[in-house]
């Protein structure tokens, strides 16, 4: 009879045994793990069986919301890791990867546009600031106590208001300043302002009073050149910022998944189960045992 164990339908019979602290004998070794217990073919006694475990995933066992949050504010996927969520944790380390790779492409092309338009205004061929100053201080300084005054050697900012009494009203930026405390300003103004103050400084415009100073093909590249810089470097600082906002959501949506699986893990907590063959109508059966502690 006992050799035809192996070939008999098994009888799954469920008890649900509500137990104490004092009353574990129903409980497993280890209470938060499920095994499946079996009679041995050939076995001697019905007490010597062979367990397996079949899941080995604690049910009741409880993540830190504020360790997946931080997991993911400092690496976005990480605390989805944390949680085994690895779909979301490679949705969010992919957009990481993204948004960074987004900033140091464009940030390197940004920054090369600039060294080329820099080089462009600085190499002498296309612009020349002495230039531009030997036709203001000879057009509308000459005579004047500020004759010669206004180059980078000589400078005197306090004279600056005075000088610009004396030029049209549309000289209104002080290149020589801008040239000796701020080259982002001064590589910005010869080039936006150039039909009306600084035509003379490039080398192929000419003035006209009703055009103003044209056609001045080398400041339009020079300008071309700058707002591809400038178009690359904000798309760096989309990157950035596409990286920040994707951290901030992946550091909630761990907090979010962190606290799901400790209200699930809350509402199993003090539950039990075991498999056990024991002697039922004179034939061993497996049985799971599910016990309930309070």
């Amino acid at each position: 009879m006992k050799a035809a164990i192996g070939f008999l339908p098994i009888f799954l019979l469920f008890q649900i045994g509500l137990a104490s602290a004092t009353q574990n004998s129903l409980a497993l070794d280890q209470p938060n793990s499920i095994e499946v217990a079996f009679l041995a073919q050939n076995s001697p006694t019905l007490q010597e069986r062979v367990e397996t475990s079949l899941i080995n995933r604690p049910s009741g066992e409880r993540k830190s919301i504020q360790k997946a949050f931080l997991l993911s504010a400092i690496l976005p996927g990480a605390g989805e890791y944390y949680m085994g969520s690895k779909t979301r944790m490679l949705l969010f380390g992919g957009i990481e990867v993204l948004s960074w790779t987004g900033y140091l492409t464009y940030h390197h092309k940004g920054k090369v546009k600039e060294k080329e338009f820099k080089d462009y205004a600085d190499n002498g061929q296309y612009w020349d600031l002495y230039d531009y100053l030997d036709y203001v201080n000879d057009n509308y300084l000459d005579g004047t106590n500020y004759h010669d005054k206004y180059y980078p050697d000589v400078y005197d900012p306090a004279d600056w208001d005075s000088i610009q009494a004396l030029l049209p009203p549309s000289f209104i930026h002080d290149v020589v300043d801008a040239y000796l405390h701020d080259k982002q300003q001064y590589y910005e103004m010869i080039g936006k302002y150039y039909d009306w103050q600084f035509g003379a400084g490039w080398k192929d415009s000419e003035y006209d009073t009703l055009h103003g100073w044209y056609p001045n093909k080398y400041a339009e590249h020079y300008m071309d050149i700058r707002g591809l810089s400038n178009r690359f470097l904000k798309r760096a600082k989309w990157g950035v910022g596409a990286a920040l906002v994707n951290r901030v959501l992946s550091a909630f949506d761990a907090a979010l998944l962190a606290k799901a699986h400790n209200k699930r893990a809350d509402r199993f907590s003090g539950f039990s189960l075991r498999a056990e063959v024991i002697d039922y109508c004179g034939e061993p059966t497996p049985h799971l045992i599910l016990t309930k502690r309070f």
